[in-house]
């Protein structure tokens, strides 16, 4: 492992996630600060200033932060030099020379900052100056971040890490992720874009460090991605017109919801299809509802077909105990079903009852981010009782764990959240094993293989359709759960991992449904699940 050279571009005052980026970079053990280059904040290009708003956007914006205030704050403004006091500091001045830099041997300069990168410094770095923009270049391609993506009703906002180096025109894509778009508040929404990028910079300085032909390769893959857009963003606020329509309609149609909501409410229920007729298992408006009491709902279903009897596996919560547990039923090719039998409860949330089959013997992997680990259980008279076997992985917030096994290895699909701030719903992580019961998995050298809000989330068990390898994933980039996806994995190894979308399912089939988000099959018996509108009163 190489130990990176780093100089980082700042501004004296900087923001929270800026400052994470920096501790973390600071106690890695494959990246060396070296250099503090500090560069005046221009007004034009400043990060979210609020010089130059509109009247509008500035009353907006003050309505949002009296009524959110997200934990932790993204935008808590703080002080880096005492961080870096230690370190060297070059000012970079009209007319200063970046030749005085190349004593230092940089492998990499990172900036900071929403500050142009002079491009002349790429020339005294091996790897380029690296910077993040925060927007669909595609898209959006304009500040202030954030604010676009609510108008122009985009599902989710966009973090690109990009570089420019020696001879290049236009800036190239190292690395980008995903988040939810929230359409309600411009200051949560920033702040969970703001704090899923923040860890670009460190995993790709990992990779870069440990395997650079794995970066290279990953270069390689992104590199029509963005080609052609400069390195500025322009400063582009919506104007007062822009900005009356749409705080007009947003605050409207809230109005409308918690009105209809006093007659209506969101129940998560089953849908069910048997496909005797081998027709396409993805149409799921052929499927049949399997509706719950109305004092519960039922989600994450699971189906294991043993002894010619099919048990359906859900996570059941019970509105006024307010914490999901896992339950069983048995279900026949026509729809028909028991009730629920409850098989695991915790003082914290449950969901997720992975459910397989391995040497003989039935396991379960439930979702168990409430107590920060992922557990195993061992069935012990199928399929009521349940023994917990071991602990995989403990301190760890993560969600809808999904075991395949192939040949002798044992593949952990795994959604993590690493930070507080960071959504649970982005980032797909790897790990493998010889053995269920390893005390460490292997991370995947590209970990996270996916940083997407539309694709990374696990959303049943994989499967195999003539000779071909598919893994469910949810699309939460409108909401939580929104839609689904069926992805055709193509490529499977210790050191890498390739996924196309075959098919993406929306809720658009009924204006009574506005989610789907699980997949699983019992041989020809189908289950999804889904969030429907139902009436309070009848």
């Amino acid at each position: 492992m190489k130990k990176l050279r780093i100089a980082l571009i700042t501004n004296v005052h900087s923001f929270a996630w800026q400052k994470t980026i920096i501790d973390e970079l600071i106690s890695s053990p494959f990246s060396e600060i070296v250099l503090n280059i500090n560069v005046k904040a221009d007004d034009n290009t400043n990060r979210n200033s609020n010089k130059k708003i509109p009247f509008l956007l500035k009353t907006f914006f003050k309505i949002d932060s009296k009524f959110f205030n997200p934990t932790p704050n993204a935008l808590k403004e703080t002080i880096t030099s005492d961080l870096l006091r230690d370190m060297p500091l070059f000012k970079i001045t009209q007319g200063c020379n970046f030749g005085e830099l190349e004593d230092y041997d940089l492998d990499v300069i990172i900036n900071l900052t929403d500050n142009s990168t002079p491009t002349d410094l790429a020339d005294v770095t091996k790897y380029g100056v690296w910077f993040l923009n925060h927007c669909n270049l595609e898209t959006i391609n304009k500040r202030p971040y954030g604010i676009w993506e609510m108008l122009n009703k985009e599902p989710e906002m966009t973090s690109v890490l990009r570089y420019i180096n020696t001879g290049m025109q236009f800036p190239k894509t190292i690395d980008q992720t995903f988040s939810c778009t929230d359409r309600l508040s411009y200051k949560r929404n920033l702040n969970d874009i703001l704090w899923q990028s923040h860890s670009l910079v460190k995993r790709n300085l990992k990779l870069l460090s440990t395997n650079i032909e794995l970066f290279d390769k990953k270069l390689n893959s992104n590199a029509s991605i963005y080609s052609d857009k400069p390195i500025t963003i322009p400063f582009l606020p919506p104007s007062n017109i822009e900005i009356l329509g749409f705080g007009t309609s947003l605050y409207l149609k809230k109005a409308f919801q918690v009105i209809k909501s006093k007659f209506q409410f969101d129940q998560w229920a089953l849908i069910f299809f048997n496909n005797k007729n081998n027709e396409n298992p993805y149409d799921l408006k052929k499927y049949t509802k399997i509706l719950p009491p109305k004092d519960r709902f039922w989600a994450d279903p699971f189906l294991i077909k043993h002894n010619d009897i099919t048990y359906l596996f859900i996570e059941e919560l019970i509105y006024k105990n307010k914490l999901g547990h896992l339950a069983v039923m048995e279900i026949d090719d026509e729809g028909n079903y028991t009730k629920p039998q409850t098989i695991l409860v915790k003082d914290y949330h449950l969901s997720y009852p992975f459910v397989f089959q391995d040497n003989g013997n039935f396991y379960m992997i439930p979702e168990t981010s409430g107590n920060n680990d992922i557990q195993l259980y061992k069935a012990t008279n199928f399929p009521l009782k349940w023994e917990l076997e071991k602990v995989i992985m403990k301190d760890v917030v993560a969600v809808d764990t999904t075991i395949y096994k192939e040949d002798d290895t044992y593949w952990m699909f795994t959604n993590i959240k690493k930070h507080k701030g960071e959504s649970k719903h982005v980032e797909l992580n790897l790990f493998s094993s010889n053995s269920l019961f390893a005390d460490e998995w292997v991370p995947h050298p590209l970990n996270p293989i996916v940083s997407d809000i539309k694709t990374a989330r696990p959303a049943g068990k994989l499967f195999k359709a003539k000779n071909k390898l598919y893994r469910p994933s949810q699309n939460c980039s409108n909401h939580y759960g929104y839609g689904l996806n069926i992805s055709e994995i193509t490529t499977l190894s210790n050191n890498d991992f390739k996924e196309t979308i075959i098919a993406a399912i929306k809720p658009d089939w009924s204006k009574s449904i506005n989610c789907t988000h699980s997949f699983n099959s019992a041989e020809q018996l189908y289950i999804s699940d889904i969030k429907i509108k139902r009436n309070r009163f009848f």
